[in-house]
């Protein structure tokens, strides 16, 4: 029973700390008019995504990836689910980056730009512009250029496809996910899937 019980504490935190991180977006959004697309709401954003994404993860039904559990499992589900393959694709793209080639750093600065520019919108707030870290007058080159991190995760948000690959994932769960995990949980799964799609709107 007391397992139980803090099993559902540890999965009310981790829910709470997604709608933490929405909430400072909006906020941010309000203030600043507009958040930038490395913004460390957005990263802190993806960061909570990942951790309940994380929590009960079946490491056994991903197979051998040499990769980050959570990115094996959108591997793993880029086989049968179109979103999924979709952000699958373009995160091999910009992993698989020759860095010996002359052009990678502009390949991928290029990639990731276009990828990643776009504005974070939310219920009655103007569209925020983002603003990019190689604008003019900034001083950076492309070689300055590194991957985010929590890459599928933003790329997803940025994409319009992240609430969809979570609630396939809510409507599968058993095919990933222990049975008291976050994301297999009747409540908490769809709350997860909720405030991604309802409250953050990636345009």
């Amino acid at each position: 029973m007391d397992t139980s019980i803090a099993s559902k504490k540890f999965k009310e935190q981790l829910i709470k700390n997604v709608k933490k991180e929405v909430k400072q977006i909006m906020e941010e959004a309000v203030t600043r008019k507009f958040v930038h697309e490395e913004s460390g709401s957005i990263t802190s954003l993806c960061a909570a995504v990942e951790a309940c994404l994380s929590q009960g993860l079946r490491r056994r039904a991903l197979g051998l990836f040499k990769t980050s559990s959570t990115t094996a499992l959108l591997h793993k589900m880029a086989k049968n689910f179109e979103p999924a393959s979709i952000i699958s694709l373009k995160v091999q793209e910009m992993e698989n980056s020759d860095p010996n080639s002359g052009d990678s750093c502009t390949t991928r600065a290029a990639s990731v730009n276009s990828t990643l520019t776009g504005s974070i919108t939310l219920p009655n707030v103007h569209p925020p512009p983002l603003t990019k870290k190689n604008s003019a007058g900034s001083g950076l080159g492309p070689s300055s250029i590194t991957l985010p991190k929590y890459l599928w995760i933003r790329l997803a948000l940025f994409e319009k496809l992240l609430a969809v690959i979570i609630d396939h994932l809510v409507q599968n769960c058993s095919k990933y996910y222990e049975k008291d995990s976050l994301v297999a949980d009747p409540d908490y799964g769809s709350i997860l899937s909720s405030l991604l799609g309802n409250y953050v709107c990636v345009c």
